[in-house]
């Protein structure tokens, strides 16, 4: 683990983990990444509403947009109601059979 820079260096949450992955498995994640991020874009399969992880969508977007479906449904006298999930530890309880289905479900190319 490397220290991130100016932080104490006491807390755990601030050091850098060191990548295993060789040169080679960086680039070929990489090239995988942006197949997947075209071919996703060319079917849609991702909603407007996913704003993780996208450029041109980060969350000072998704905030508006919040803020924007609240007003306008305080301007026409309508209850809104929110939910917001903790997903800290969503990648770590992966249900990898239905990743893989839906990835053949969606005709993704080899």
């Amino acid at each position: 683990m490397f220290p991130k820079p100016g932080q104490n260096h006491k807390l755990p949450g601030n050091y850098r983990p060191i990548s295993l992955l060789s040169n080679l498995g960086k680039i070929y994640e990489k090239v995988i990444l942006a197949r997947l991020k075209e071919h996703c874009s060319n079917l849609q399969i991702i909603p407007d509403e996913q704003y993780g992880f996208r450029p041109n969508h980060g969350c000072v977007h998704q905030l508006l947009r919040v803020t924007t479906f609240i007003t306008h449904g305080f301007n026409n006298k309508l209850y809104t109601g929110e939910v917001f999930l903790d997903v800290r530890k969503t990648f770590d309880r992966m249900w990898h059979n239905g990743l893989i289905y839906k990835l053949i479900a969606n005709i993704l190319p080899h």
